[in-house]
């Protein structure tokens, strides 16, 4: 535990970064504060190049949140946002934001699976017409995992979108590559034992809006079976590696 609250660690984090939960007041939700120090080059740079028009990688955050919210988005709610710069060059900067209801659905399907399947139909379409609202706002989110989607199954509620940092607006003659990948993602990290093809199907359908899969549908399908057969393989691949070296160690 941290004097300001608990730290989150995460394998692979950079030590210029730090994740902080602070405790919930009373029946408020708890509060979550990401701090930058002294971000390296590249990463600043990344965040310049990020289209969101942000001095500052707590500000990209700040002003994607800001963009998902007027798209329609239930997502994360922004509290505050602090920066420090010299010239262009950031010291500091740090955002404060709010919990969302529940939990994951990659968790929900580990520990409440009948419960998820219970409310299978409802799940499909809130999470198709969030993913629909995202592209047709010309935003991706190049995460796109079931582990990045949080719903409250013990009250009617919605989808909320989180981990958000990598949201960015591509060019519109690149945007159906990135739309793959978003559809590639989720459908990667939907376990087949517990989603099956014919839910994989109805998904696509509500994404679409149809009640039937067109041939441009289709193809979109096979773009997505393809492209998460890559994914599949990629993890594969990395799963090893990480093996191998704790085999060496």
């Amino acid at each position: 535990m941290h004097a300001e609250g608990e730290v989150l660690a995460k394998p692979g984090l950079a030590d210029w970064r730090e994740r902080l939960r602070l405790p919930a007041a009373g029946d408020a939700p708890a509060l979550y504060l990401k701090r930058y120090v002294r971000p390296p080059r590249t990463a600043a740079a990344a965040a310049r190049r990020s289209g969101w028009d942000a001095r500052s990688l707590a500000g990209v955050e700040w002003n994607v949140l800001q963009a998902l919210t007027r798209a329609g988005i239930a997502t994360i709610e922004p509290i505050a946002m602090g920066e420090a710069l010299d010239r262009t060059r950031e010291r500091f900067s740090a955002i404060l934001t709010a919990a969302v209801p529940g939990d994951s659905l990659e968790r929900l399907l580990m520990d409440r699976p009948a419960d998820v399947t219970a409310r299978r139909r409802e799940l499909i379409a809130a999470t198709a017409a969030l993913a629909a609202r995202l592209h047709g706002a010309g935003l991706v989110h190049r995460d796109f995992y079931l582990s990045h989607l949080f719903v409250d199954l013990d009250r009617p509620g919605t989808v909320y979108l989180i981990d958000v940092q990598r949201v960015f607006r591509p060019r519109r003659w690149r945007m159906a590559r990135w739309i793959v990948k978003d559809l590639a993602a989720l459908n990667y990290s939907a376990p087949p034992g517990l989603v099956r093809r014919g839910d994989r199907v109805q998904w696509l359908q509500a994404y679409l809006g149809v009640s039937k899969l067109d041939a441009p549908g289709r193809r979109l399908g096979r773009r997505v079976a393809a492209k998460t057969r890559r994914i599949a393989r990629h993890d594969a691949a990395r799963q090893r590696r990480l093996r191998s070296g704790s085999n060496a160690g």
